[in-house]
Formats: C-alpha cells, sequence, structure tokens
C-alpha cells in the first residue's frame, strides 16, 4: 500500500506513564515495541500528536522528541502533510553493513545470484556463542550460502542464528537476495546496528575449492553481528571474498 494511501492507526488504550526515564523515552519506547511486535506494520501512519497526547498524557514537544528518535533510528518517516509512517525494512537506500553481497554487485551492473550450501543445527563454538551472547554448546542454526558474480563463485557467506530464524532462512529464496535482507524483510527482525571487523586470511584448500581460486591466495574477511532494537544479537556472519573480484566500501555518516 503506498504511504500516500495508508490508513492511521488507533492510538490505542491509554498509557499511565510512570518511571524514572524520560517522558519522550517512554514514549518512544511504547511505540517502538508496536512496531516492533507488529502492531504498527511496515507502512502504517501512526496515531496523530494529539491522538499520541490523548494516549500517553504528555506534552506536544514530548511527543515530537519521541518520533525524532524514532526517525533518527529508523523504524519511522514524516512526510510532510501525510504525517509520520512505519519505514519498510529493505525498501529504499540499504545502510552501511547491511548492503549485502548480491545487492553491491548489481549496484555496479554486475549479474550476480547465490546458491544455498547448507543449513545444519549445531551446538556453538565459544566464538560464535560470545557473539550471539549465548552459553557455548548451545543449539544454533547454521547456514551456508555460496554467491556467484557473472558466473564465477567469488564469495562464502555462513550464518549462524537461533534454530527456528535458520530453519526460516532456509526456505527463502537466497539464490536472489542477501541473509540480511532476507532477516529483515521476509522474518520481519529488525537491526538496530551492527558490528563490523575486517581481516586478511588466506584460502585454505576448502575454500580454495569452493571459490575456484588458488589455496594460500589471499582472502578479504567481512565478520558481521546484527543485533536488534533490544541490544539482543540477531544472526552473526562470516562471509570469505576472493580479494581479485570483491573490495568492502563504507560509508560514514557524521
Amino acid at each position: 500500500m503506498p504511504i500516500s494511501q495508508a490508513k492511521p492507526k488507533s492510538a490505542g488504550a491509554p498509557i499511565r506513564l510512570a518511571g524514572p526515564a524520560p517522558l519522550f523515552a517512554q514514549v518512544r519506547d511504547a511505540v517502538r515495541t508496536d512496531i516492533l511486535s507488529g502492531a504498527l506494520r511496515p507502512g502504517d501512519r501512526l496515531p496523530s500528536e494529539s491522538a499520541l497526547i490523548e494516549r500517553f498524557g504528555v506534552s506536544r514537544i514530548t511527543v515530537r522528541q519521541a518520533i525524532s528518535e524514532l526517525q533518527t533510528s529508523g523504524l519511522v518517516q514524516t512526510v510532510n502533510g501525510k504525517g509520520s509512517f512505519v519505514t519498510r525494512p529493505g525498501r529504499g537506500e540499504a545502510h552501511g553493513p547491511l548492503v549485502g553481497v548480491l545487492e553491491a554487485m548489481r549496484r555496479r551492473g554486475i549479474t550476480a545470484r547465490g546458491k544455498l550450501l547448507s543449513h545444519r543445527h549445531i551446538k556453538a563454538t565459544e566464538a560464535v556463542a560470545r557473539e550471539l551472547d549465548l552459553a557455548a554448546g548451545t543449539l544454533v542454526g547454521t547456514i551456508a550460502v555460496l554467491r556467484y558474480r557473472d558466473e564465477v563463485p567469488f564469495v562464502v557467506g555462513t550464518t549462524w542464528c537461533p534454530v527456528d530464524t535458520a530453519d526460516r532462512l532456509a526456505k527463502a529464496d537466497l539464490t536472489e537476495r542477501d541473509v540480511a535482507t532476507t532477516i529483515e524483510v521476509e522474518l520481519g527482525l529488525r537491526h538496530a546496528r551492527t558490528r563490523v571487523s575486517v581481516s586478511a586470511v588466506v584460502a585454505d584448500a576448502k575454500l580454495a575449492k569452493q571459490l575456484a581460486y588458488e589455496e594460500g591466495a589471499a582472502i578479504l574477511r567481512i565478520s558481521t553481528t546484527s543485533i536488534d532494537y533490544d541490544g539482543r544479537p540477531i544472526a552473526h556472519s562470516i562471509t570469505d571474498c576472493r580479494a581479485d573480484m570483491m573490495d568492502y566500501r563504507v560509508t560514514l555518516r557524521g
């Protein structure tokens, strides 16, 4: 449904705010909960300022500050003369590390596709458990995907996440869509931020075979962990790329 046609949601039952947090933060968190729970869906118009004032018993300045915070976090966008709307994950321009390999290649006019290599349930290693904030040995799901650039294999990505998330990912079309995009758009798990590290490694025999590359050749390794709006890890990924066919670009915003 186009944003201009979206109908505003009702303000909901009145809420009595209490506690040490500033009033705008309590309003922000209540509306954020509505968004993340699905009570307000992508494309929905937020209740009007007047409705929010009545619901929370706060001033217009407080409501506007709460909405501004939701805009900054990427959950809400405001259209002049129309109101504020829940953003659509994965629509429009992706940001920073959330731009996946397939999307990055297509933006450069390069043909790219993917192939699901494996989907398993395993016990988390200490490294994976640390990234996902779990106890070592906890059962997690893992997905491995091979990416092709102009029909040449050039990226192998492995993602670890909760078992149910991995099971849902395995059913998605990962031939045409990046894992991070699928997690947001199809699974509805919203990223608030992503931890990223980039390093250089050399290709072992297995990786060289997967990527049709020379053993011992340079590999660009990108490690990412996506975090939700409650500060909980969603997924951890390691992406190994042929250094002769892949670079990593970041746009920093001040």
